[in-house]
């Protein structure tokens, strides 16, 4: 492998955002070894001319639609240099990002094997784009579906609890890089070994929640993952949801997560959420709520469970990905 930065990013019908950020990509990158990798999961139509994408280093490989894990894992493959970005079609990037970046990522520990930034949405605050453990613990995270059958207020009188989780000054203040358990891939900045290493996405999960299961049940095995809170970039989310499907997909898609971490957190999952959204879809009834939908996406998706089911515990174990049946190929 060569040295140097390969720009991986996914297409589904989002010309109209790839097109804009991949010219600034190249009209503002400071590197000389990088490459942009384009993996197409429906038909492209991009206005740029076969000299563009030569002297820029643009490849672009036309793809079925076999989801978001197997479409990176494919890019990664094809690519030639030791490390690579993941890049969602709807980031805005600062000038400078990747090479700011990529001259860190030289500088961190050889266990490090995944970085990302600050990410905000459009009107400055911080997006969620990482979590700190790197385990479920049943205890944890059955205790964090139980409180979520209370309303706020009654949550918080039952469970008055010490603040013993508050966040570290590093992490409060972001004065300097700090360690995070894994990242959602809005943009994740990752060394191709270590991602090879340990067989890249799961190839079960067609879309969403793919980056939990990478991060939380191999990769933190072997790696660790750091935020470098000196650069910044802007992620507009949910703009590339063509069919507006994302919700339903991604709730399938954490069902099938849970499975593979064991059936006891599926079961408690499903019990302690019917009873949510029971709840939640009776009150619904004589006030309208603005979460109706997700409780209705939940129900929805109960319909998935036998086929979940079918997918055994680990990594690639069926020939298809879970697809919610409304996306088409």
């Amino acid at each position: 492998m060569e040295h140097g930065l390969s720009i991986i990013i996914v297409n589904y019908y989002s010309e109209k955002y790839i097109i804009p950020l991949v010219e600034k990509i190249v009209s503002t990158i400071q590197m000389k070894n990088y490459e942009i990798i384009i993996v197409s999961n429906s038909p492209s139509e991009f206005r740029w001319k076969e000299n563009y994408l030569v002297d820029n280093n643009i490849f672009i490989i036309q793809n079925s639609n076999e989801g978001f894990g197997r479409a990176i894992n494919k890019g990664v493959k094809y690519s030639k240099y030791n490390f690579f970005c993941m890049v969602n079609p709807d980031i805005i990037i600062n000038k400078n990002v990747f090479k700011e970046m990529f001259d860190f990522f030289q500088t961190v520990d050889s266990d490090i094997g995944a970085i990302s930034c600050l990410i905000k949405n459009r009107d400055g605050t911080q997006q969620n784009t990482y979590f700190m453990n790197k385990k479920l613990s049943k205890k944890s995270f059955t205790i964090l579906y139980f409180k979520n059958l209370f309303p706020n207020r009654i949550k918080k009188f039952l469970f008055r609890e010490k603040k013993v989780n508050k966040k570290s000054e590093e992490e409060h203040n972001f004065s300097k890089p700090f360690e995070v358990g894994g990242f959602y891939c809005p943009f994740v900045m990752m060394k191709k070994k270590a991602f090879l290493d340990v067989g890249g996405f799961d190839p079960d999960f067609f879309m969403y929640v793919e980056d939990v299961d990478l991060f939380r049940n191999r990769f933190s095995k072997r790696y660790k993952c750091m935020v470098y809170p000196f650069a910044e970039l802007t992620h507009s989310s949910g703009q590339t949801d063509k069919y507006g499907l994302m919700e339903k997909q991604a709730q399938v898609s954490y069902l099938l997560y849970l499975r593979k971490v064991g059936n006891y957190y599926l079961f408690t999952y499903i019990f302690l959420s019917s009873i949510k959204y029971s709840l939640l879809l009776a009150h619904s009834i004589i006030k309208k709520r603005d979460d109706r939908n997700e409780a209705l996406n939940f129900f929805k998706s109960l319909k998935y469970v036998k086929k979940i089911l079918a997918y055994p515990k680990g990594y690639g174990t069926l020939p298809n990905c879970l697809k919610i049946n409304e996306i088409p190929d």
